[in-house]
Formats: structure tokens, sequence, C-alpha cells
């Protein structure tokens, strides 16, 4: 009798699994260091088929996971900030986001109401526990243009490939109009530590009275900066 019974309990287990409220399960995965990012964060749907909303930044993501193949596709956004892409265990493809720098407090008084969005597309990118392995994609972004009303200086759109180095996404960005050249290194690190490394090239006059304000020192015909900080 036994040799009958045990199957079928478990094949009703199964039966019952894609059914199992995502509110039941999902809190018990879920790590202080997120909890503390998104305090407001509340589970529906299923295991399979689940959203969360309560987000910082993107306030909703939405997920359909296929269990044969480990897969989840994944739509989280409001419309001025999303991502969109399909995840693994260890590789993400097809990859589209887009963050409105208008949506965030920044802290540092220079960034304050700046206006531009960033994009980016990502074909694949694999990773570890240790952050990046390999990245395919592109990124760009119009903060340059977008701010010439407040910061008295214009700058060109740039864009540029992306790619991973020693764990960290790595985004080489450039960009040129008639009078300067900009390029812009900029990396990510897994800890949530960033680096950007830029260089102006410009004949505007303005330039000199500007971009000492947000931190560039003359070096020869270019102006540089490195900032450091923190991404999240």
């Amino acid at each position: 009798m036994l040799r009958w019974i045990i199957p079928a309990i478990f094949a009703g287990i199964l039966a019952l699994l894609p059914a199992l409220p995502l509110a039941w399960v999902a809190p018990h995965f879920v790590s202080s260091d997120v909890e503390a990012l998104a305090p407001d964060m509340r589970f529906s749907g299923t295991i399979w088929n689940g959203r969360v909303t309560g987000l910082p930044y993107i306030q909703s993501a939405n997920f359909n996971l296929s269990p044969l193949s480990r897969v989840a596709d994944i739509e989280a956004g409001n419309g001025r900030n999303y991502i969109a892409g399909r995840m693994r265990a260890s590789e993400a493809t097809n990859v589209k986001l887009r963050a409105d720098l208008a949506s965030f407090p920044f802290t540092d008084g220079r960034l304050q109401g700046l206006q531009g969005d960033i994009t980016a597309t990502l074909d694949e990118v694999s990773y570890d526990k240790a952050g990046c392995l390999s990245a395919t994609g592109r990124a760009r972004t119009d903060v340059l243009q977008r701010n010439g009303g407040s910061i008295q200086w214009t700058g060109p759109e740039l864009n540029g490939p992306l790619r991973c180095e020693d764990g960290a996404l790595i985004a080489d960005l450039s960009g040129e109009d008639a009078q300067q050249s900009v390029s812009a290194l900029i990396r990510l690190v897994p800890d949530g530590s960033y680096r950007a490394d830029i260089t102006v090239r410009t004949s505007r006059a303005e330039a000199d009275a500007v971009l000492p304000l947000f931190g560039f020192s003359r070096v020869g015909q270019d102006f540089k900066l490195t900032e450091q900080g923190r991404w999240r």
C-alpha cells in the first residue's frame, strides 16, 4: 500500500507548488541588506509568476520563472527607471536598463537637480559571488547635453562599450562635438563603490570658469576629474 500512497503524496505536493504564494516563501530568502534598502517591500502572486512592490526607484517588479530551464524573465520599473532581462543563476541576457538621474536623491550638492538619463543594453553578462566575469553591451548618457542651463556648460552625448574587469562592471564612454571631446571611464564594484575618471578637452571659454566648480583640474590642454564614492 505504501508504495502507492507515498508517490501519490509527492505528486500532490508537486501539483501544488505552482500555486505556492510568493509571500509565504520570499521573506525567508531576503537578506538583511535587501530589507534595509527596501523596508516596504511586499510580495504577491506565486513563486512562478510573482510581483514585488515597494522597491526603491523602480517601485515594482514582475517575474516569470521557468523551473525546468531555471530561467526568470524580469520586468521592473515605473517608466522613469526600469530594468528588464532574462536571468539565470550565473548569467543574464537581453538586459535593458534606464535610470532617470533627476529621480535620485543625490547627497552631493553639485549633483542635486541633475537632468538626463543613463541607458544600457547588455546582450549578455556572466557573474559569480565575486562579481562580474564577462559582459557584452553598450551604455549612453545625455547628462552633459541636458544641464547647460544650470551649469552654464554643455557637452556631447557619451556612449561606449561595457565590459568586466576584476569583478567590476566597466563603462568606457566617450563623445565629441565641434568644440570639445569627453571621455569617462566608470567602474562599478560589487561592494557598492564606484570610481569615475573623466577627461574633457574643450576650446569653449566658459569651461575655465565652470568645470573647476565641479572638481575638475586643468592638466595641460585637458580638464581632469576623478570621483570615488558609493553607488548603493
